[in-house]
């Protein structure tokens, strides 16, 4: 093998993490477009087939907690293997899939594999960098995932007409199998002198608590668990209301909330730009809320398509603004744990996922949207203010 040089390793690896990181919305912006045609195929209703976001969601933040600890043990690339196995078999087996509930379960054991990428994303990363290098790094890696749920929900609404909802689960177990090989290549960043020497039910218990009782990382996860609520009670609505109510088609969604997500990109970078990243972390937040607010005003009083766009960008934004920098401080702070770091930030976010994504069906969609959009942010807003009275980490300002 010919030896490659700093940059085209480094330029490989923020690719190979980005694509890792995308996992979550890989395996469910894909496969929004066609939500509705799966409803109406499998006879249920809007709730039910929302419980399939949730399932997976559930299944990614078991996976994040199991995976992460067991990867500062045994280190990161046999666990990657292992997960991105079960995802690939998970997704496999759906494309079969009898009914509804069948899928749902599939879905979980999806969100199972799935939550190995994720975690190892963060973990990864936090072995090779430091400070406003890690942040750096996760900041590109967030913009990058941003091209993904633009792309997935564009290509799944391409497929979507063509092959209907088992197109696109094939086109994810061939993106699983790539990974698969790709990983398999790839060097393992956490050499054995810095794993844990044991790992038990003490060890587990005590790597937690020490994190759960720091406050200033549970912020942090907190902050961005929100920010995920917000994102998901979107992504579960969103087919609904484009296609349903404002009337657009299957493609026409995947284009529009492929465009809106590229904002989450763009906050990601926005962030950067802050010399101190706690300020960038309150400011994207602040925004998320207001927007947020404003979104659940428009939906709630039937607003135009237009007044509906013109909410959600900025809220994107804003979110996007919070990952990067909730994920850059929270594991700066937790970096001596890594693997436990990424699997409490990765599970409590999911927790808020799996709760919002079915509530906003519940009743006429426009109308409980605008309920949990409201709750969530205010909700937002009760973790933004203490965040804003956190002393900024020296490690995450600029010189």
């Amino acid at each position: 093998m010919n030896q490659q040089t700093d940059t085209e390793i480094r330029a490989g690896f923020l690719i190979y993490i980005a694509i890792l990181g995308a996992f979550s919305s890989l395996v469910n912006d894909m496969y929004l477009p066609a939500v509705p045609a799966m409803m109406r195929e499998f006879h249920t209703t809007p709730s039910v087939t929302q419980l399939g976001l949730s399932s997976v969601m559930l299944g990614l933040g078991i996976g994040s907690a199991l995976w992460g600890s067991i990867s500062d043990r045994y280190g990161r690339k046999p666990v990657l293997l292992l997960s991105l196995g079960i995802f690939t078999a998970a997704t496999a087996i759906s494309v079969i899939s009898p009914s509804i509930y069948f899928f749902i379960a599939c879905r979980l054991v999806q969100g199972l594999g799935a939550g190995g990428a994720m975690v190892l994303s963060y973990s990864i990363p936090a072995d090779r960098y430091t400070g406003r290098s890690l942040a750096k790094v996760m900041a590109l890696v967030g913009a990058i995932n941003g091209i993904a749920p633009a792309l997935a929900p564009t290509v799944g609404g391409l497929m979507a007409d063509a092959t209907g909802w088992r197109g696109i689960f094939l086109l994810l177990l061939a993106i699983g199998v790539a990974m698969y090989i790709w990983s398999r290549n790839m060097p393992e960043s956490l050499p054995p002198q810095k794993r844990l020497q044991t790992i038990g039910i003490a060890q587990y218990i005590k790597a937690y608590s020490m994190l759960f009782r720091n406050s200033r990382f549970m912020i942090y996860v907190l902050l961005k668990s929100v920010g995920i609520g917000l994102l998901f009670a979107y992504i579960s609505s969103a087919p609904f209301i484009i296609q349903d109510h404002y009337g657009f088609s299957a493609l026409a969604f995947g284009l529009i909330f492929g465009g809106n997500a590229i904002a989450i990109a763009i906050g990601s970078v926005m962030v950067m730009k802050f010399k101190v990243l706690k300020h960038g972390l309150v400011t994207g937040a602040l925004v998320m809320i207001a927007f947020a607010l404003g979104e659940a005003w428009v939906m709630f009083h039937s607003g135009s398509f237009t007044a509906y766009e013109i909410m959600a960008i900025p809220m994107l934004a804003g979110s996007g603004m919070v990952f990067a920098g909730a994920n850059s401080l929270g594991m700066e702070v937790g970096r001596s744990d890594a693997g436990t770091a990424a699997a409490i930030l990765n599970v409590i976010k999911y927790f808020f996922a799996a709760i919002v994504s079915p509530l906003v069906g519940l009743g006429c969609v426009l109308r409980s949207s605008a309920v949990v959009f409201a709750c969530i942010a205010i909700l937002a807003l009760a973790f933004t203010i203490p965040a804003m009275r956190l002393k900024p980490l020296p490690e995450m300002t600029k010189k």
